[in-house]
């Protein structure tokens, strides 16, 4: 009844618990099906060693193509044979119920999507750390099954645009050409956003079946500095898709409050000036116009920080967005301060200094300077020759 997909790729570490937490799914009519994407370690050997125990794995191999889990989440797709399919990853672990939970709404209402509630575990500390935070469960209709029609400016934040916390039938992907697609990253975001919109029969259980694993240092979300194309890549063919399917402005305020808030988190991530203005550029000059997202009034937007942030991103220069925000959000809303790290060690504490240097760098020191309330910056100025005559000062720094 149920094939669960599982993508594997360097999981040698994880691939175990994750197994194991399926082979004892009280629900036990499911095939597993396994797509080795290319790994270098032993998860491979693993696999096979795991085909021994249980006759409902299967292990399908594939080089790695570099773009992402699709390739070998399509590969397991086409493998499949069950009415209805998942696609999780092979670093979370589940409860002993998932299966049957899902399975047993999905038959009660004949359910095209089945979507459920997910817990984060963080991986360094070694145990569940809170809700995963933008699965909005609490936003679905209060009428069970649902479709989008029944909540327009929502229907996006219910599912979030995530793959592994879904049971979809398997019709309602193949019988729509749904595909992952090739991209770094962002590739998992096409079916769940669709899915979402061509089901007629949504049920929600709100409820974590799912312990999401993060900090692992090998992830997909670990490797976004390298990737800042995948913050709109995959928004370019899912808006093609919603317009073609002549809905796009009836889902748009639920879409772009979902993809401006990724948009956010990846410019939050990226870790050099190139990359931060290369996203600057492309969501101003490209992705905002195309999907419409220009001219909005912050209240548009159900996050207040987001709304402030797509307000900057439209109207200042890059150095305003990076220095406001690094200003009213103490300093931890743009990684990228990272690589403008205030000297410190050659300051002393509560001492009163002179900040020359008005570039990057400059608005940087001083934001960190003013937030952290390390010293007194009793004057910012361009030059060491603007310093007011007679003016009371400890030490003179450059932001160089």
């Amino acid at each position: 009844m149920v094939s669960i997909v599982i993508p594997v790729f360097n999981s040698e570490r994880f691939i175990n618990k994750c197994l194991d937490s399926l082979i004892g799914q009280e629900y036990r009519d499911i095939e597993i099906v396994c797509v080795n994407d290319g790994s270098s370690d032993h998860s491979l050997a693993i696999l096979n060693e795991y085909t021994e125990k249980d006759s409902r794995i299967r292990v399908y191999s594939k080089e790695n193509e570099g773009k992402g889990a699709a390739g070998a989440r399509n590969l397991g797709l086409t493998k499949a044979t069950g009415d209805y399919v998942m696609f999780l990853d092979s670093d979370d672990f589940f409860e002993s119920d998932l299966i049957s939970s899902l399975m047993a709404e999905a038959e009660k209402h004949d359910a095209d999507l089945v979507c459920c509630g997910a817990d984060r575990y963080d991986d360094r500390l070694g145990k569940v750390t809170g809700e995963y935070k933008h699965i909005e469960l609490k936003d679905a209709p209060e009428k069970q099954p649902f479709s989008w029609r029944d909540c327009p400016e929502r229907v996006f934040q219910i599912g979030d645009l995530i793959a592994w916390n879904k049971l979809y039938k398997r019709d309602l992907l193949t019988d729509n050409d749904l595909w992952f697609e090739p991209i770094p990253i962002s590739d998992d975001q096409y079916i769940p956003a669709l899915t979402m919109v061509l089901a007629e029969r949504i049920v929600t259980i709100d409820r974590p079946l799912i312990h999401y694993r993060f900090n692992t240092g090998s992830s997909q979300v670990d490797s976004q500095p390298k990737h800042p194309e995948a913050a709109y890549s995959a928004t370019f063919s899912i808006v093609k898709r919603l317009r073609e399917l002549g809905i796009y402005e009836d889902v748009k305020r639920s879409y772009l409050n979902m993809a401006v808030r990724l948009m956010r988190e990846y410019f939050d991530k990226m870790t050099t000036l190139e990359t931060l203005r290369f996203l600057y550029d492309k969501y101003r000059d490209e992705v905002f116009p195309e999907l419409g997202a220009t001219g909005l009034t912050e209240d548009y937007f159900y996050d207040r920080k987001i709304g402030e942030w797509h307000a900057l991103i439209t109207n200042e220069t890059l150095e305003e967005v990076l220095f406001r925000t690094s200003r009213a959000y103490g300093a931890a809303w743009t990684t990228a301060i990272l690589r403008f790290k205030a000297p410190y060690e050659k300051i002393d504490r509560g001492s009163r200094i002179v900040l020359v240097g008005r570039g990057l760098v400059g608005r940087y020191w001083y934001a960190q300077l003013m937030l952290s309330g390390y010293c007194e910056v009793v004057a910012w100025v361009s030059d060491e020759t603007d310093i007011s005559n007679g003016l009371d000062y400890d030490s003179v720094i450059k932001a160089e």
